[in-house]
């Protein structure tokens, strides 16, 4: 039977929201629907309202007032001619009412955004085209230059903003095209760490409070790990299967930073367990030039951090835990706790350190603070031959079948061939091997679906050099292949599977000292984050020593196959007067723009 044909009536859409600058525009036009729908007696779209949350700046609502309506499709359309739009679908009824979000949209454009309503049998019973205004983005965030064409989702990054009034990071999204179109201005200072999930977002603001906020910026929860005695969260969080979270933490009243980790369920909202890493990771202050004497209670001097811990893996097949010292290396550990390898150069298992007081002797005997020739131990002497013991001193738990030595622990190198690597300049980290070299001062190591181990390897004072840095430093991604002890599950050995070296001219030019991260992506392709590029870490000596450089980050997508570079993002800061901060983007993930009550159709 022919369904009465009926003529819409659309209201002019009243403003009710704007963004920060005041400057946001909303007009209307009526569009035909469809001639077959089911007779709707009440009006459709409601009102619209630009940054509902006050946190997303890129982002709008739309109220859906009639019951008939199921899904609404969104459609941005793009600002560059023959590109399709940016179009969502969402159930029209979600955990924030009938409220339909409008995601994606340009800065400083006059965006025009297209709503297209269904019933529940998939016929569109209405349309509305908006024109919604936006402001400029932020003077200090990055220009971003494509090369090449992704394929694999928008890339969310944490930026560090200058100048700083107060240290500010913010989360911003560029889509496939490389176009900032999300960005945050949370209340708190910095967005760090940050982590992607589904269509949630989980940050913290860098110090007690872990978040979950949806895209559009609404909070939906929260956990104060300060109730647990903890605060100071920082560097990185992982999602465990069973639902709960570790978090890489500082202890309050205690007067070491970044050396903890705990572990909640953020449903009971309750302490699951807790892990001082003193106890697994050594000091190695007398190795390198620039970490300072470790010194409880100043952190302005980084020295109440001697662990200075950067990330978190957890290995569901075994129930382990990947833990990555800035410092001294990556250790695997059980759950309980229990060290179960160690990855980094040899030479940290030994110190000079005959009267046993966990400092070297002829680094505490000739140390002085303003002279960083002398600030390191005699590494390569004949006295480094005693045991180093983790910062809080030998374990009290007990191994089996051995006493507590790193040397236990320490993966043998092997070259491609599976054999081994007896150059003790190469095992103990002071050259490289033609088929395999030593991460140095590394971040974000995660387990492939290979079972290998992927890090970002820095390169800060690679082979223990000194100066920490020079024009022929580089930054790379690497994949080792790791095979335990057999024979007790403790240490194995480590062959080098993959490398990708961030080859620019000259090399400096993509070496990052510090930050940074590695991902292995859907396609099986790796996305490579050098996050520190240029003269912003020690701006005062690189720029003396090599010019201004790069400011700014680099994204590159690399298909492990070939080693092929798929596509990059260059993160540039403008540069100017302005303070120059030691890094600009922590760290990088590919995800999917999208709100909470998107449609699975």
């Amino acid at each position: 039977m022919k369904i009465a044909v009926v003529i819409f009536s659309l209201f002019f859409i009243v403003f009710a929201g704007c963004s920060s600058g005041g400057n946001d525009t909303i007009t209307d036009s009526d569009e035909d629907t469809d001639n077959d729908h089911e007779i709707v007696d009440d009006e459709v779209f409601g009102e619209m309202t630009i940054n509902p949350s006050g946190n997303i700046p890129l982002s709008a609502e739309i109220e859906i007032l009639s019951d008939f309506v199921a899904k609404v499709e969104v459609s941005v359309a793009d600002i560059t001619e023959g590109k399709d739009p940016f179009t969502r679908v969402y159930n029209a009824a979600s955990e924030n009412g009938n409220f339909i979000p409008v995601l994606g949209l340009f800065p400083d454009h006059e965006n025009t955004v297209t709503l297209k309503a269904y019933d529940s049998k998939g016929v569109m019973v209405d349309q509305l085209e908006l024109t919604v205004g936006t402001d400029p983005l932020p003077e200090d965030f990055p220009t971003v230059t494509l090369t090449g064409e992704i394929n694999s989702g928008w890339t969310i990054v944490n930026w560090l903003k200058t100048p700083r009034s107060r240290p500010e990071m913010y989360a911003l999204a560029v889509d496939e095209l490389g176009r900032i179109r999300w960005f945050t201005d949370f209340p708190f200072p910095v967005v760090f760490p940050l982590r992607v999930k589904g269509e949630h977002l989980y940050l913290s603001d860098g110090d007690e409070l872990l978040y979950k906020f949806d895209f559009m910026g609404f909070e939906k929860e929260k956990w104060d790990v300060s109730q647990f005695g903890f605060h100071e969260i920082h560097h990185d969080f992982v999602f465990k299967d069973d639902g709960n979270i570790l978090l890489a933490v500082s202890k309050i009243d205690d007067g070491w930073s970044y050396e903890r980790m705990i572990e909640i369920d953020p449903g009971k909202k309750t302490l699951r367990g807790t892990w001082d890493l003193k106890k697994i990771f050594p000091d190695v202050a007398d190795l390198f030039n620039d970490i300072p004497m470790m010194e409880e209670g100043n952190p302005a001097s980084g020295a109440n951090a001697p662990v200075h811990h950067n990330s978190i893996w957890y290995d569901p097949q075994d129930d382990a835990i990947l833990l990555c010292s800035q410092r001294s290396g990556i250790a695997k550990i059980t759950h309980s706790g229990y060290l179960k390898w160690f990855l980094a150069p040899h030479i940290t298992a030994y110190i000079d350190d005959e009267n046993g007081d966990g400092m070297s002797d002829s680094y505490m005997e000739n140390y002085e603070p303003g002279n960083p020739a002398v600030n390191v131990g005699d590494f390569r002497g004949e006295n480094y031959i005693h045991d180093r013991m983790p910062i809080a001193g030998k374990p009290h738990e007990v191994y089996s079948n051995f006493d507590f030595r790193y040397q236990e622990f320490l993966l043998d190198p092997l070259d491609k061939d599976g054999n081994p690597i007896d150059d003790n300049e190469v095992v103990m980290g002071f050259a490289n091997h033609d088929d395999f070299a030593w991460p140095f001062r590394p971040h974000s190591p995660v387990i492939l679906e290979n079972g290998n181990v992927m890090l970002f390897d820095n390169g800060l004072a690679r082979n223990f050099t000194f100066p920490p840095f020079s024009s022929n430093h580089y930054s790379r991604a690497v994949e080792y292949e790791i095979t335990p002890d057999p024979t007790d599950g403790y240490g194995g050995t480590i062959r080098q599977v993959w490398e990708f070296v961030i080859e620019e001219d000259p090399l400096w030019y993509g070496f990052s000292p510090v930050v940074s991260n590695v991902e292995e992506l859907g396609n099986g392709n790796r996305l490579v984050v050098s996050g520190s590029l240029g003269s912003g870490f020690y701006p005062d000596v690189l720029r003396q020593m090599y010019g201004d450089g790069p400011l700014g980050a680099l994204v590159i997508e690399v298909d492990p196959s070939d080693n092929s570079e798929k596509n990059r993002l260059l993160f540039e800061r403008i540069k100017g007067e302005e303070q120059i901060p030691e890094f600009s983007i922590y760290r990088a993930y590919r995800f999917e723009l999208i709100g909470t009550n998107i449609s699975d159709d």
